[in-house]
């Protein structure tokens, strides 16, 4: 695992997260099928991976609905790519229709994350142009680490992480070791919200004993307990720094932050046979564990921000422009230097449910997060 100490400006109290109550309506309920449209994307983040289209993913069963009723989306786990040393094993990547816009609740249920040796998942959310409209990671983390990860991206970031040529952003690690990998599995799963208001952006996990009884369809967030990660206003303005997101939801194979050189022999993964993130890719024994099994994915919007225009936006894609800095993080749990990093481009419009998106791009992010960091 990888060593590190992050020191963050940052006020670690619950006094400065503010959140009036508010009425939420839900606008998309994304659950079983709905969650599904699947097309061909292309990739381009240093994976070992193919994004496929939704007739391969539904003949591999790759995507389907189990017994319960919840969607499984997975990594190949039964194609054998041994002495293949360029081999990719097929994966999915979806990302929504429609934008979801400034005063929006993500509310995201789930009883399994994907985990394992080499495996990243992640959902986050990322603007129409990558970095200068932002991007939210709600879940990410990878290989066998047990604390989900929680960042913002923005652009006209700052400062890099030392040794890693991987995509960084203002991170916050969360306080529970339940909420990520092996951990979360057993207990469960759990509930995972993100809360895009005038007071800033908020980001909860709930483990399965403690989710708020309201969280289902009537959710008020003044209600629940301080987030894991808070990223006030004062620091980074909402309105301007992010422009309508779009949800993304993928499971990539090392990549730049699995497979980075500087992490993987301190992941807990490496050993004789695999010195490398790659050389776990050919054996697909490794990858029973690499799927989402969701409960659902549900987008709420508060009274006041409906009455506004609804978002609008065209599918992510990579820009190079001057933007807004990256905010400090209010959290419960540890700020963290580890890695983030998605973009793409998108998607058609009209639809609520989650399509893979074309052309793929990866940047290497900067961030500013008034941050110092020392590696030990």
């Amino acid at each position: 695992m990888l060593s590190y100490r992050l020191l963050t400006v940052v006020l670690l109290t619950a006094s400065f997260y503010p959140c009036e109550a508010q009425e939420y309506h839900l606008t998309r309920d994304l659950a079983g099928s709905n969650l599904y449209n699947v097309s061909e994307i292309d990739s381009n983040n240093g994976g070992n991976v193919h994004f496929i289209s939704q007739s391969d993913a539904d003949q591999k069963k790759m995507t389907f609905i189990d017994s319960a009723g919840r969607a499984i989306i997975s990594v190949d786990n039964t194609t054998d790519g041994k002495g293949d040393t360029q081999f990719g094993r097929d994966t999915v990547y979806l990302i929504s229709n429609d934008p979801i816009d400034f005063g929006s609740l993500v509310v995201f249920d789930a009883v399994h994350i994907p985990f394992g040796c080499s495996v990243w998942p992640g959902l986050f959310t990322q603007g129409t142009i990558w970095p200068e409209q932002g991007e939210i990671d709600i879940i990410e983390n990878v290989n066998l680490e047990s604390r989900n990860q929680y960042a913002l991206h923005t652009a006209a970031s700052s400062g890099t992480l030392p040794e890693l040529d991987i995509n960084t952003g203002c991170v916050v690690r969360d306080a529970s070791n339940k909420s990520f990998g092996k951990g979360f599995a057993d207990s469960g799963g759990g509930v995972f919200a993100m809360l895009w208001d005038a007071s800033g952006i908020s980001l909860w996990f709930f483990e399965r004993s403690n989710i708020p009884s309201n969280i289902d369809t009537k959710p008020d967030p003044s209600s629940w307990p301080t987030p894991s990660a808070f990223y006030p206003a004062e620091t980074c303005d909402p309105r301007t720094a992010f422009g309508p997101q779009f949800l993304t939801l993928y499971i990539n194979i090392c990549g730049q932050f699995a497979g980075a050189p500087a992490l993987w022999p301190t992941s807990g993964c490496a050993s004789e046979a695999a010195p490398t993130c790659a050389d776990l890719v050919q054996d697909p024994a490794n990858y029973n564990n690499a799927y989402w099994s969701i409960n659902y994915l549900r987008v709420f919007e508060s009274s006041s921000s409906s009455s506004s225009s609804s978002p609008s936006g065209t599918a992510p894609s990579n820009s190079a422009s001057a933007g807004v800095n990256a905010p400090s993080a209010t959290n419960t749990g540890t700020a963290s230097g580890s890695s983030s990093g998605s973009s793409g481009s998108g998607a058609g419009q009209n639809s609520a449910a989650l399509n893979v998106s074309p052309n793929l791009i990866y940047s290497i992010l900067l961030f500013s997060c008034l941050t110092v960091l020392f590696w030990v």
